[in-house]
């Protein structure tokens, strides 16, 4: 995103610029127990839907969502993630 802010939002908490977040993501690297998964997780749990929907890597997601679907705490958001799996998994 052009105007995209020097570190996204939702990582308030952690020393880490988005370009480490979105390799983090891609499964490019590791950082500790910064992983694709924990960056996953923090999306769905933290991201606005607009950029969840532009930044979750599609196939990423379908393979590790049963692995994570237990550690994202809000049941309304892992209700929409279990949709969005069934829909990408072609299950709907």
């Amino acid at each position: 995103m052009a105007n995209a802010p020097p570190h996204y939002a939702w990582l308030w908490d952690v020393a880490m610029s988005n370009e480490e977040f979105d390799a983090i993501l891609a499964g490019q690297i590791t950082r500790g127990a910064f992983d694709t998964n924990w960056a996953l997780v923090r999306l769905i749990e933290y991201a606005p839907w607009r950029e969840l929907k532009c930044r979750l890597p599609r196939q990423l997601f379908v393979a590790h969502w049963p692995a994570i679907r237990n550690r994202v705490r809000s049941a309304a958001c892992r209700e929409g993630m279990e949709f969005v799996y069934a829909r990408w998994h072609g299950q709907l």
